[in-house]
C-alpha cells in the first residue's frame, strides 16, 4: 500500500497578487508540529499543525478578513484527491489542497482566476455583471491590503455581504455599513478613481446591528 507523505496547496497572494505553490510534508510536520506557509513577499498565506489523530489549517481570508479553521482525519488531508479551500461567509474559492500534479493541472496556465470565479456554479447566474463584480472585489482588497479601508470610528476589522449589484462593507466594531456598487464599468469606474474607503463616509452608508 502506497502512502502519500506530501500534498501540494495553492493560495494566491491578497497582497502581491502571486499564486503560491507550497508542498506540506508528513515528515516536516512531525507527530504534533505546525508549519507556516508565506508567500515570497512576507506575507501570511496559512498555517498547517497536526495533532493525533488530526490535521488542522488556520486560513486568513482576504474576502470576508477573518480567519477559516479547517478540520481533516489524517487520510483525509494526505489524500491525492482535490480539496477546495473557501471563504466560510461567501463560499468563493480561496485555493486548491491536493496531490502535486492535480494541484499543477488545475491552476494551469490559461484558466485565470477571473474565468474560474465565473464558471463557479455557486455564483452562476447570481451576479449582474460577473466580471464588473469580481474587478470591483479586487480593488476593495487591494484598498485593504494598502491600508486604505477603515471605518469612521477608527477599525479596520471590516467584513463584506455579497449581492447581485453591490458588495456591502460593513464595520465588525460599531456596525456601521458602507455599499461599494458592482453592477456596470461605470461602478468600477467611480471605484478605481476613490484614493480610500471610508466606512459611514458617505451617503449610502447606514449602521447596522453589532455581529456576534
Amino acid at each position: 500500500m502506497l502512502i502519500a507523505t506530501s500534498v501540494t496547496v495553492a493560495l494566491r497572494c491578497p497582497r502581491c497578487g502571486r499564486l503560491e505553490l507550497s508542498e506540506l510534508s508528513r515528515f516536516a510536520l512531525g507527530r504534533a508540529g505546525s508549519q507556516r506557509v508565506e508567500c515570497e513577499c512576507g506575507h501570511h498565506l496559512l498555517t498547517v499543525g497536526v495533532r493525533p489523530g488530526q490535521v488542522w489549517m488556520q486560513v486568513p481570508c482576504f474576502l470576508c478578513e477573518g480567519t477559516h479553521f479547517r478540520y481533516y482525519s489524517p487520510g483525509q488531508f494526505w489524500q491525492p484527491g482535490l480539496k477546495q479551500i473557501a471563504c466560510a461567509e461567501t463560499d468563493l474559492q480561496l485555493g486548491v489542497l491536493g496531490d502535486e500534479g492535480a494541484v499543477v493541472e488545475y491552476v494551469r496556465p490559461g484558466l485565470s482566476d477571473l474565468e474560474r470565479f465565473m464558471e463557479d456554479d455557486a455564483f452562476d447566474g447570481f451576479f449582474d455583471d460577473p466580471v464588473v463584480m469580481y474587478q470591483v472585489m479586487n480593488q476593495v482588497q487591494e484598498l485593504g491590503a494598502q491600508g486604505l479601508l477603515r471605518c469612521r470610528c477608527g477599525s479596520r476589522d471590516v467584513g463584506v455581504d455579497l449581492f447581485p449589484d453591490r458588495l456591502e462593507l460593513y464595520c465588525v466594531a460599531c456596525g456601521r455599513q458602507r455599499t461599494v456598487p458592482a453592477a456596470t464599468e461605470q461602478d468600477l469606474d467611480a471605484l478605481m478613481r476613490v484614493a480610500y474607503l471610508e466606512i459611514g463616509g458617505d451617503a449610502s452608508s447606514r449602521c447596522r446591528g453589532h455581529k456576534k
